[in-house]
Parts: structure tokens; sequence; C-alpha cells
């Protein structure tokens, strides 16, 4: 058919096509009640400025899910000397300031981006934003809700999104069987749920060479979804989980909130379909009476329901979760009969990443437990739990691996989905250890070394995976993430403050590169900054850059007085590698570097700062950036360089 051969051209479909016979759910009856129907036009809004230069990324990720060779990357001979890919600063941030140079006035100039011991991140004010013009949905009895045949896209458009979907997201939110999904699209394109469609083409068109389309379909899904809340439906929970991945490039007020709210409400659809118990089924031996289309799909949405829990909730302090963890496949080979080696490899991969959330998922709980107690950082029980991760690395397939050049340079990648679910198994180290390091009383070294040691190394390798993902894949490969953009900023704040502890430690192994490391992670945020939707928080790391650059108007480099009197300044600082390494951006497009078209978030809310800085809104002081009792060109005392009584409290807290 040619459906299947242009489909099989672009590597949608395995090399066995399945037929009708094949599938036991082909021919059942939609389970949503809800038909296709040429209503009336549907206008949508296309003013959406925000999208309009977005030129997509090239990146060879043809299968994700596919087998992976490694191949020879050659890095040029650079050190960040690529300016041209950071965009110089205006003129209005002024001079740097030369009189912040102590760990301490860094801390203040981090303000609320600091990120708080028990992981809980930073918040972040959302601008409403209007809403797109469409007329009143027409919800009489007997009405159908369907999909405007003038809206509909043409079926090379439509497999242009399916390649995107599945390609890109669909490793993130692998909720859609994809063979089925093709054979329903070309046999019976009614069985489809209309939500399910306008979600995937909203979360898939926003990487599409039209990215404004996005935001005609999220529009069109937001008016469509509460007419698919009378009843629980498996396809409404798939497009809601497609529905909070498109959110993520136009956050509107409360959007953090309403993203958990949104988690809520798909468990409690899930358990009153009872997916919550359909693992418990196979782990008895028993038949879960689901034809295997069905049985994936249920066991995928509820690994999924699990990371975006774990995901948005974390951040957030969350502790009322709905998703047990013994009530999830997290095994990397499912007993499903009839997968073809696309769904095998999916389920391998995904089997991972939940893992990962469910590590973190343990730690969160434990932290609500014990930490109404005052030492509750100390607690053996946290240290119980690092053999997860170390486990997790050891029993990781060859082909989801990744190895780290001995230059300190970025690693080759097989996919950004690897990358990223190791940058989140990293992150969990951190989270693991760095709430140790406010125990002891002295920090010359010992146990708190040896945290310190691990909460560095995996600070370092975030930064080098991120910089892969940035080198192989654009600022998009950021975006594919889960929780998009947000989770490599999460990310990278909480790998601020250990670069800054390393700066100031009197310890050669610590700050031997701590400035380099800074410096590389800061560029990052840089990059990452024009892509948030808030002005405020490009105000933040303008602050930043103004206060901490040695000049502004080139990509970030930590001015040379900082830390002013510590003991590393008496090393000089640890020269890029010339020899190998490049700048991890050189291979993104002008296309890229000159569209920040795109609208995300952190992963929570701005927290409402101090009294003072409530009193003027005006200011940078306060949205959170700058103390308004540190003022930038205040001298602090110089950090003590003596092992004894170094204390990196100061800015850890």
């Amino acid at each position: 058919m040619a459906l299947e051969s242009e489909a099989t051209q672009v590597g949608l479909i395995g090399s066995s096509t399945p037929d009708a016979p094949h599938y036991t759910m082909a021919n059942r009856a939609f389970r949503d009640n809800i038909q296709v129907t040429a209503g009336h036009t549907i206008p949508c809004s296309h003013g959406m400025d925000l999208f309009r230069n977005y030129a997509q990324a090239p990146h060879s990720q043809q299968n994700v899910y596919g087998d992976v060779r490694a191949s020879h990357i050659t890095t040029p001979h650079s050190a960040y000397q690529n300016s041209q890919v950071f965009p110089a600063a205006q003129g209005h941030l002024g001079a740097p300031d030369p009189g912040i140079s102590t760990a301490d006035s860094l801390s203040e100039v981090l303000g609320e981006l600091k990120m708080d011991e028990s992981g809980i991140g930073p918040d972040t004010l959302v601008q409403d934003e209007a809403e797109d013009t469409l007329p009143p949905l027409c919800t009489r009895a007997g009405s159908r809700v369907g999909i405007p045949p003038e809206l509909m896209p043409s079926d090379e458009e439509a497999l242009n999104y399916f390649k995107i979907y599945f390609r890109d997201i669909h490793p993130y939110v692998p909720v859609i069987h994809r063979s089925h999904f093709y054979w329903q699209w070309e046999n019976d394109r009614d069985s489809i749920s209309p939500l399910l469609l306008e979600s995937l083409f909203a979360s898939a068109s926003r990487f599409s060479d039209s990215p404004a389309q996005s935001a005609q379909w999220l529009a069109l899904a937001n008016k469509h979804e509460s007419s698919f809340m009378d009843v629980p439906r498996l396809s409404t929970i798939q497009a809601m989980l497609l529905l909070l991945k498109a959110r993520e490039s136009t956050p509107k007020k409360g959007y953090f909130y309403r993203s958990w709210q949104a988690v809520k409400t798909m468990i409690s659809m899930s358990k009153d379909l009872d997916i919550h118990e359909h693992h418990g089924t196979h782990a008895e031996g028993k038949p879960c009476a689901l034809d295997p289309v069905e049985c994936l799909e249920q066991t995928r949405v509820w690994q999924t329901l699990l990371v975006v829990e774990a995901m948005v909730g974390g951040p957030q302090g969350r502790s009322d979760y709905g998703v047990d963890l013994k009530t999830v496949d997290i095994r990397p080979t499912l007993d499903i009969a009839g997968l073809d080696q696309f769904e095998i490899n999916c389920s391998k991969q995904y089997a991972y990443f939940v893992q990962n959330a469910s590590h973190l998922r343990i730690l969160t709980d434990l932290f609500h437990k014990v930490k109404r107690n005052a030492d509750w950082a100390a607690d053996p029980r946290f240290m119980a739990n690092s053999p997860l991760f170390t486990d997790w690395f050891r029993n990781l397939p060859p082909d989801l691996q990744v190895n780290y050049p001995a230059d300190g340079s970025p690693p080759w990648i097989p996919s950004h989905f690897v990358a990223h679910m190791h940058c989140y198994c990293h992150l969990g180290i951190i989270g693991l250890h760095r709430p140790q390091l406010l125990t002891p009383k002295s920090f010359a070294g010992g146990d708190w070394k040896v945290r310190m040691a691990l909460c560095y190394s995996s600070a370092k390798k975030i930064c080098r995976l991120q910089e892969a993902i940035l080198r192989h894949f654009g600022l998009p490969g950021l975006l594919f993430m889960q929780r998009g953009i947000s989770f490599t900023i999460y990310a990278t704040l909480a790998c601020t403050m250990l670069h800054l502890v390393a700066i100031t430690s009197p310890d050669p192994d610590l700050h031997r590169d701590a400035r380099e490391f800074f410096t590389r992670h800061m560029r990052i945020l840089e990059l990452c900054s024009p892509a948030w939707p808030m002005p405020e928080i490009q105000a933040q790391i303008d602050s930043l850059r103004l206060a901490f650059s040695a000049n502004i108007n080139y990509p970030f480099e930590l001015k040379p007085s900082f830390p002013y009197g510590s003991p590393s300044e008496a090393y000089p600082p640890s020269p890029l590698h010339d020899s190998h390494y490049n700048d991890q951006l050189n291979s993104i497009p002008n296309t890229i570097q000159n569209s920040m078209g795109y609208s995300t978030h952190p992963l929570t809310p701005v927290s409402v700062g101090t009294g003072e800085s409530k009193s003027d809104p005006s200011q940078i002081q306060s949205f959170g950036v700058i103390s308004q009792t540190a003022p930038l060109n205040q001298h602090f005392n110089a950090p003590l360089v003596d092992e004894d009584s170094w204390d990196p409290t100061r800015i850890i807290k």
C-alpha cells in the first residue's frame, strides 16, 4: 500500500508490516464511543508569534529503539572560542561588578533560583497568555466531538507528525502501540480518538517545519478535553499524557498546579479502569484477558504515570502520590505476545527510565517520612538506598551505556533519550548524597569528601551529557525530555551550587576543574534562558552574568577574581582541553541559535521572596535573584581558606 510504503521509507513501520488479521484489536469497537465528524469549521489563532522563527534542528536519530553502533566523533581544536553560538549580551546590562568575589555573594545572587537540600526546586512566575480564539463547541445532546475537516492535515503532514512523535517524543511518552496505530490510520481512522489525534498533533507539530500549528492543535484539544471527561477511557488518558507534554511549550498561569491536578486525574481515571491491577495479574501468572495491544498500552500508561507523578510532584514537594511502586512493571522484557522489534526495544529502554523514576520516588517517600527530624539528612536509611543507583548502572545493557572521554569532553551518545536517562540517574545520585553534605561539623575530608566527590562527579557528567545533546540535536534535544527544558534547568541549578562548593574548596581534587565546569554549565543556562517564557527569568540569568561574568559581551567566563581569597585562587584554573575539546554547540545551526521561539518553564513556580522583595516588584530584587540586603557592589569577607574551618554550608543551605 502507498501509505505503508511511505511510512516504511521514513522508518515508521517495522520490517514486517501488520495486516488486519494479525491484530486482535483491529476491528474492536471504539471504546470511546465518540466518532470523528465533520463539524463546523473551528478557526484557530495563527498569531502565535513565539513559534514563528523556529527552524527544526537536523539530527541523525532515525530510530531511537534500533541497534546502535558507536561512531567516532572528531572534536576540533577549540576551547569555547565559537562565541557566535552565544549571542552577545545587550548593552543595557551594564558593566560587570568587580565587587562580587565570594561564594556567599554568588549564593545571594542565586537567590530563589537556589534549590534546597530536599531537592524541591525554585518556583517560577508564569504570565497569563491570551486564549486562542475558538468559537464555542456544540454541546447539545447527541452532538459529536470531532476534528473539523478544514483543520485536518493532509496524509503527508500527518505522516510527518507521526514520524516526529515516534522518533523523538514516543521514547518519553510511549503510550501508543505504533504498528496498531498505523493500521488504524490506514484502515479505520474513526476508531482513533479525536482527542488523542489532536494531542499527538499538538506535541509533534511543535518540532515540525510549521511549529505554529502546535498552538492551533493545542487550542483545539483544550476545547475538546472536557467533552472526554464524562467516563474513564484509556484513550483519554493517553491523550492527556500527550497534552501534558504539549503544554510544556505554552504554560499558563497556574501551570504547575494544573499539571499536578492533571496527573492526579489521570491516575484516578486509570484506577477506575483497574489499570493499577494489571501488573499484579501478570505477576501472579494469570492471563490478563486483554489483547496484546491494549495490554501493552495499559502497561506503558501506568509506567508513564509513575514517571510524570515523580517528575511533576517531586520538585513541588508533593507527598500525596497515587501510584504504588509495587503495581508498576519495571521489567525490561514484557511477557506480551506478538510484539515487534520496535516495541521490544522501546519496552527495554523505557523500563530503565521507569526504574530511575521509582528510585527517585523511594527517596522522596523517605524524605517525607523523616523530614520532621532535625537531623533527617543523617538518617541511615538514606544511605541504605545507595545500591539502587550503583546496581542500575551495572545492569544497563551495552547499547544504553555512556562512556566518558578522559579529557572531559562531551561523550558520544546513542540518542537524546539515553543521555537524558543518564542525566536523570545522576540527578538522583545528587539528591541522595547532597543532604548529607550538611550534616558533618568538619569538612576537612573523610566521609564528607566521599559524598561530595560522588555528587560532583555526577554534576560534571550531567554537564557533559547536556553538551552532547546540544551538539548532536540542538536545543530541541533538550525539549524532547519529559518536562521539556525545565528538566535541564532544574538539573543545572542542582549542579550549580556543587560547582560553587568545589570552586571554594581548599581541596585541589575538587577545585581543580571547578571553574571550567561552572563556566560550561553557565553557558548551557545562557542558551536555555531565551527559551523560558518569562522575561523575569531571563533577567535573573542576566543578573548572574552581570555579577560574575568576566565580560558580559561574550559567552560566560567566570571573572578571575572569583572567589576572592579562596584557596583555589592560588591554583591557576585548569585550561580547557584545547587539543580535544570543542564547544558543545559548534554544530548547532544558526537557525537554532537565532530562533528561541519556545515558551517553556522551570519545574515549579517562583516562591514569594522576603517582604522586602514584595515591596517593589519592578526591581530585579523582587524576582528573588538578588537580595536587597546584599547589593551587588557589597564586598564580603574573604572566605576562610583553612581546611579545618572551611564551611560549605553557606552555599549549600
